[in-house]
């Protein structure tokens, strides 16, 4: 019985550990996308940590997006999801005071499976960009 749990166990861990690489992967991708958006100069990273200008510590985003607007700094941070429903208002809500409190001028949210309709209203209203990956075509990433 203890064998049959262990290895229960291992394949669990295997699991999660091949979620975290396709997680990781759906992050990279959207890094890549906007890499290849971005004009010379602009310093994307994936993942990136930024100072939280409230608590002082380190927060964690799926990647950064650094540049010069003459002699100022601009960071846009972008934020994957990758679940089987649509992103809903309440993580928007969250990256929007993430936002705040690490002083970025911009968020890009990115889902694999779209946003619902109350999602799409709360960013609008709350200054948040939103990108369906699977709704991304070349046209779309050259207009970003």
């Amino acid at each position: 019985m203890v064998d049959r749990l262990k290895l229960h166990n291992h394949l669990l861990g295997l699991s999660d550990m091949r979620k975290s690489a396709e997680w990781r992967r759906f992050e990279e991708l959207v890094a890549r996308i906007e890499r290849a958006a971005s004009p010379r100069g602009v310093r994307v990273k994936s993942p990136d940590r930024v100072r939280d200008l409230t608590t002082g510590q380190l927060r964690e985003v799926d990647a950064s997006i650094r540049s010069k607007v003459g002699s100022i700094e601009v960071l846009v941070t972008v934020e994957c999801r990758r679940r089987g429903k649509r992103s809903d208002d309440m993580w928007i809500e969250q990256l929007a005071t993430k936002r705040q409190k690490i002083g970025a001028a911009k968020t890009i949210a990115v889902s694999s499976s779209g946003f619902t309709s109350s999602a799409i209203r709360s960013a609008k209203h709350l200054g948040i960009e939103l990108r369906t990956l699977s709704e991304v075509s070349a046209s779309d990433i050259q207009g970003w």
